[in-house]
């Protein structure tokens, strides 16, 4: 029983890496087809989301039919319900990328009012993120974790920093005013990917201390 147990947990697991590594993929194409003007690219991570809601029912069976049939005690309780938590974040996070996706086919031949710098960063600091919290449930490193935790600040106030540069544009000409909207909307969507990122983060400290900081304060 604690063989198969133990066989099971880690196909989850990798399951949950398969799912991570489809999010981030989406995150890095999306951002791509927003810089470059990439229409075909964005329709590319629009038709790819499915495959990431079928994963995400796949884990679900999967964690339910563990906890149902195994009855999992102390660790390995605590990792299924954590892995059933972040396989919810993780479709979340590929729902945004798809969104940033289709905002990136509004632009669809249009040139950008301003060069694209704080957007970028935010991505490549939500794909850490995610990177870090997964490496933080490998190594059951709650530092690591908390460090994830601590960078979505940083989210955050760059998310701030652009809405006040991307209002002023639309302040100074009536004409930046939908591709500013827009580019808020982007910036909102990579600040709600570090939100979940973070959960991720705070999941990995509820697998290997049995803590829930969620509301710590």
């Amino acid at each position: 029983m604690a063989i198969y147990l133990e066989h099971e947990l880690q196909n989850l697991k990798l399951k949950i890496f398969e799912m991570a590594d489809l999010a981030i993929e989406a995150i890095s194409k999306s951002i791509a087809s927003l810089k470059n003007s990439d229409v075909p690219l964005a329709e590319q991570v629009v038709r790819e989301d499915t495959a990431l809601d079928k994963l995400e029912v796949d884990i679900d069976d999967s964690c339910i039919k563990l906890l149902v049939t195994q009855q999992p005690a102390a660790s390995d309780l605590r990792l299924i319900l954590a892995l059933l938590k972040i396989n919810t974040d993780l479709e979340r996070i590929g729902d945004l990328a798809t969104n940033i996706a289709k905002e990136s086919i509004q632009f669809s031949g249009k040139q950008h009012i301003k060069p694209l710098v704080d957007i970028p960063r935010m991505a490549i600091l939500a794909i850490s993120m995610i990177k870090n919290s997964l490496q933080a449930i490998t190594d059951k490193n709650v530092e690591l974790a908390k460090r994830v935790i601590a960078d979505d600040k940083t989210m955050d106030e760059l998310n701030i920093q652009i809405y006040r540069e991307l209002f002023s544009y639309m302040a100074e000409n009536a004409r930046n005013i939908t591709q500013s909207l827009a580019l808020i909307m982007v910036s909102k969507a990579l600040e709600r990917i570090g939100d979940h990122a973070t959960n991720l983060a705070e999941r990995a400290i509820y697998y290997i201390e049995g803590v829930d900081i969620r509301h710590e304060e």
